[in-house]
């Protein structure tokens, strides 16, 4: 919107009303495509203006995004979706489904960000507690599940209102990264739960388990010295080794 303005601006100069009186005057033919691309110039201001307005409409509720805590963010999903519902329904030019399932898929992958950051709050992973490590865990979890199911509340409610556009949006696109990013999740959870479990084990000295432990920190510290970002889903080296 801001560089359409300015470009507004500059066409109404002095300068460029003159020009465009002498093309105008000498009968020119570059007047018609100047008066095609003037057009659409005024188009593309009103469409930016009109997409700003009810973009402006959702700041309060993407801020959590940004800086709130997974709960927070579940708190500000209600007023989300139903702002989005309105753009969908009343939004003049943002309201198609190509920029609302790009607007989707951009509030998701600001979810992934935000839960990583979470859970990396207190440095690697393997230098965690794990209580609070598995807590935060859990916290991308409950996320996303509250963000499919208002989702889903939002899009039943419109089709109460078959007159209206509708929630027909691909929903492998706007939620499939937010899924394979909980999957990994979950078995980092299963990972973590174990060592736990194994640990407490190992603090009771039962008879027979000896080996058994050794064998089990062994594989722990072998996992431990894996490069890799265990957060990132699209590596499978984490899956291989898990198994």
């Amino acid at each position: 919107m801001a560089k359409f303005n300015s470009v507004a601006e500059q066409l109404k100069s002095k300068e460029a009303r003159m020009v465009l009186g002498v093309v105008t005057t000498a009968k020119s033919k570059i007047f018609k495509r100047w008066k095609h691309i003037d057009n659409s110039i005024t188009d593309s201001l009103n469409e930016a203006k009109d997409n700003v307005k009810y973009l402006a409409t959702l700041d309060k509720y993407t801020e959590p995004l940004y800086h709130g805590e997974p709960q927070q963010i579940i708190e500000a999903l209600p007023g989300l979706m139903n702002n989005a519902k309105m753009m969908l329904t009343i939004a003049r030019y943002y309201s198609t489904s190509e920029r609302m399932t790009i607007l989707f898929c951009k509030i998701t992958n600001q979810m992934i960000t935000k839960c990583k950051k979470h859970v990396m709050q207190h440095g690697r992973l393997w230098d965690q507690p794990v209580e609070p490590l598995l807590e935060n865990l859990h916290a991308a979890l409950r996320l996303n599940e509250a963000y499919q199911e208002q989702y889903r509340i939002t899009k039943e409610k419109l089709a109460t209102q078959p007159k209206v556009k509708q929630f027909d949006f691909n929903e492998s696109d706007i939620f499939g990264k937010f899924d394979l990013f909980c999957k990994r999740i979950q078995k980092l959870i299963d990972m973590f739960t174990t060592i736990q479990q194994f640990s407490s084990l190992a603090q009771h000295e039962i008879e027979g388990m000896d080996n058994l432990i050794k064998s089990f920190i062994q594989i722990v510290e072998d996992f431990k010295r894996k490069p890799y970002d265990q957060l990132n889903y699209s590596q499978n080296t984490f899956d291989r080794d898990f198994l």
